[in-house]
């Protein structure tokens, strides 16, 4: 895992499946049009990219946050299982919760 973690939000009746990462989730086609060196591979060059140029993706050093989440927006009310994957060291960890999202109130 090249970052500092990243969840799976999943609706129990199958209907939304959700991939994040702590900075956000965006296509990687729209990475490349926000900024040119956030492609995995450059196009124009024809030369692989270093995976961690990209944003998020830095793991070496010191001073990782103690903390980390992940922006998500739940589409609908209804049971979800939340999947956590988080990496210390060479240790990946994963945590599994379910909650119970209710509508908004008017």
């Amino acid at each position: 895992m090249g970052m500092l973690g990243h969840a799976a939000f999943v609706k129990s009746d199958g209907s939304v499946f959700a991939h994040v990462h702590p900075d956000g989730t965006m296509a990687m086609a729209a990475m490349v049009m926000a900024n040119s060196n956030a492609s995995i591979y450059d196009w124009s060059q024809s030369t692989p990219i270093d995976m961690e140029t990209m944003s998020g993706m830095d793991m070496v050093g010191n001073g990782l946050p103690n903390t980390v989440s992940f922006p998500y927006g739940f589409p609908a009310p209804g049971l979800y299982r939340i999947i956590v994957q988080m990496k210390h060291g060479n240790t990946v960890e994963t945590g599994v919760f379910d909650t119970k999202v209710l509508m908004a109130a008017p």
